[in-house]
Parts: structure tokens; sequence; C-alpha cells
């Protein structure tokens, strides 16, 4: 699932229980399956970042050598 998947998934969650026709049963099990998304949220968003992070050294190591060459 990606982030925009999770995301529009955890709006439609959202607008269910705003709407005052649901049982506490209903409610709660809605309110258990948007935190299980924002679960997966969290995770795709922590494994982004962990490529960014990887993706920033890489390119640090590119400068270093570049301004190395100069030596």
């Amino acid at each position: 699932m990606s982030i925009e998947q999770a995301l529009e998934k955890l709006e439609k969650i959202a607008s269910k229980l705003e709407k005052e026709d649901l049982t506490l049963d209903e409610s709660l099990a809605l309110f258990d399956e948007g935190t299980r998304v924002a679960e997966d949220c969290a995770k795709i968003l922590a494994e982004g970042k962990g490529k960014l992070v990887l993706i920033k050294e890489k390119l640090d190591k590119i400068t270093e050598e570049n301004l190395n060459l100069d030596d």
C-alpha cells in the first residue's frame, strides 16, 4: 500500500466515524482499523526517511571525493 492509498483510507475512515449513526462496536472497529492504517503510514514514512538518509550519505561521499580530487 502506498502512502497515498493509506492516507485516502484514513480519510474514508474518519468520514465514517464522523457519522452519528454508527454503533459503538462499528465505531470501535473503524477506530481499530484506522490505528492499523496509521501504523502502516508511519512505517512507510520511516522507510522513506531511511532511503533519504542513504541517498544523502552517498551524495555526501561523492561530494567529499570530488573535493579531494583537487588536492
